[in-house]
């Protein structure tokens, strides 16, 4: 039986139900609601919850690499998934049971159910080959990337209830309003029942290298994976250019659901819809451009992406019209199934197979400092260009900015800063070499 036939078995389903589940705690809870109680229900400001959530990007940042060498000389990859997961959705279920007067027990479980979700990553990434080989391996993450995104539209059908007491207006029998933290415990159970059967039904290949490999000697393998970066050309150029990219998109999906509050002007159920209408989205694009991956150079696919993530953003910065606003909310949705439909294979076909964990290690490392950075340059930027402070008062009076829209100036700024951060990630991908597809054994 071919790889295409097996497309559709019990373990390849399994491995993208992980992205189902865990897209269910990034929507929920990075994206939606935790931001939001924190400076709406709290009157606290950005700085909360994007110091916290660099903090725990930090962390990740600094073990996942050696985790990830290590995870290559075990077959313990599944282990160390179940473990992070558990962590994560223990952490979230008890943010859930916490008085507002203890809201920094709020912020260090948040610390640690963030890391937790992070660092299960590069392994669950790793066990993409698995399940999958050769070209078969771009679609099958393409596949992941959509079930994701279905995920994040079930988990806000199913949690917005406990938060409103109803549904698109539909009232739900026997549950109350709760508020946003209402929706902490429904998320931290859908994670966890829906990442089951990954541990139950992913078998992990083989291991390529024998031997063991300990913690600090990882990192030493990581150094020197770096310095011969070399002999695997683009790598290195590569994870620089993601952390770029990474910083944009990261810092996007931690502030959509403020910005489309403060700025759109939305209601809960609407900002509820937005994503929906976002996601499903992203879901055809994942599959859509999952496809086109598999006949079309990667490098030349990722590029239109960031430019199209590119003029996208600054239309949502000059454009109020909330009709437009709703398509850029659904071709951002489509740039985001595609760029991360596309990065993990093109990393892949850069480096031997048989050293994907500690390159995928590499790859968080990208992705995760630009965490630490992207949601330090917001805050910043939004803090400076408050109405109440110099770079704001002289923004409003420059632009003769009325009252009704100096609240959305300091989130448009924002925006733009983060436009820019694009434009440097592609001055450096354009040298990126292409990359040729991996013939299925």
């Amino acid at each position: 039986m071919g790889k295409k036939d097996r497309l559709w078995k019990k373990d390849v389903l399994s491995w993208s139900l992980y992205d189902f589940a865990n897209t269910i705690y990034s929507m929920n809870i990075v994206s939606l609601y935790l931001k939001r109680y924190i400076i709406e229900d709290l009157g606290k400001d950005d700085r909360y919850f994007d110091i916290p959530f660099s903090l725990s990007m930090l962390v990740a940042a600094l073990l996942l690499p050696a985790l990830g060498a290590i995870s290559d000389y075990s077959a313990k990859k599944k282990t160390f998934v179940f473990l992070f997961t558990l962590t994560c959705c223990m952490a979230v279920g008890l943010m859930a049971y916490i008085p507002p007067a203890m809201f920094m027990v709020i912020i260090v479980l948040f610390i640690v159910a963030n890391f937790s979700y992070e660092a299960a990553q590069p392994f669950y990434n790793a066990l993409l080959y698995s399940v999958a080989d050769g070209t078969r391996a771009r679609f099958v993450s393409g596949v992941g990337v959509a079930m994701g995104y279905v995920g994040s539209v079930i988990g806000m059908i199913v949690v917005l209830p406990f938060v409103t007491g109803s549904v698109f207006s539909i009232n739900i029998p026997f549950l109350l309003a709760g508020g946003k933290t209402a929706a902490f415990l429904p998320t931290a159970v859908l994670f966890m029942l829906f990442s089951i059967p990954l541990f139950l039904w992913v078998k992990e290949a083989k291991i390529r290298k024998p031997g063991k490999i300990g913690f600090l000697k990882s990192y030493q393998s990581i150094w020197k994976s770096i310095t011969a970066t070399r002999k695997y050309p683009g790598v290195l150029r590569f994870l620089i250019a993601d952390y770029f990219f990474e910083d944009t998109v990261t810092t996007v999906i931690l502030n959509i659901g403020i910005y489309c509050a403060v700025v759109i002007g939305l209601k809960e159920t609407d900002i509820t819809r937005f994503l929906i209408i976002s996601t499903i989205s992203a879901i055809a694009g994942s599959m859509l451009l999952g496809k086109v991956a598999e006949k079309w150079s990667l490098k030349n696919l990722l590029t239109i992406i960031i430019w199209g993530w590119f003029v996208a953003l600054i239309l949502f910065v000059f454009i109020d019209n909330i009709f437009i606003i709703w398509i850029l909310g659904s071709l951002i949705g489509i740039l985001l199934g595609g760029l991360w439909t596309t990065t993990r294979p093109l990393l892949a076909e850069l480096v031997p197979r048989d050293e994907l964990g500690q390159f995928f290690g590499l790859f968080s490392i990208s992705g995760r400092a630009a965490a630490v950075i992207g949601p330090l340059i917001w805050t910043t930027v939004v803090y400076y260009f408050n109405s109440d402070r110099f770079m704001g008062k002289l923004m409003i009076e420059w632009f003769h900015i009325n009252q009704q829209n100096f609240l959305k100036l300091p989130y448009k700024m924002g925006v733009l800063s983060l436009s820019i951060v694009l434009l440097v990630g592609l001055f450096i991908f354009r040298k990126v070499p292409h990359t040729q597809r991996k013939l299925d054994d």
